[in-house]
């Protein structure tokens, strides 16, 4: 994986994803209900990055632990469950 995590303002959250302003650049981040919960209120911000790059998009997820991150990593190991349901 190419980024290991973001660090910036969050400038958008909502349950399904974030914005964090990095140096005047948006990175719209898909997040998990438990990294919502756990923005909850903040301004500054890390998110630790799974970042899924296909043919026809680049996607990133972001996860305000590391172990969740783990956790969906190894979901997503298993045959038929992708991305959204991890």
């Amino acid at each position: 994986m190419m980024i290991e995590y973001l660090n910036g303002l969050l400038s958008e959250v909502n349950p399904a994803h974030a914005v964090i302003d990095i140096n005047g650049i948006g990175y719209y981040i898909h997040i998990s209900l438990n990294t919502f919960t756990a923005l909850n209120e903040k301004k500054n911000v890390r998110l630790y990055i799974h970042e899924v790059i296909r043919e026809d998009c680049h996607l990133l997820y972001g996860f305000y632990e590391k172990e969740e991150r783990e956790m969906f990593r190894a979901l997503l190991s298993v045959s038929g469950i992708g991305a959204s349901v991890a």
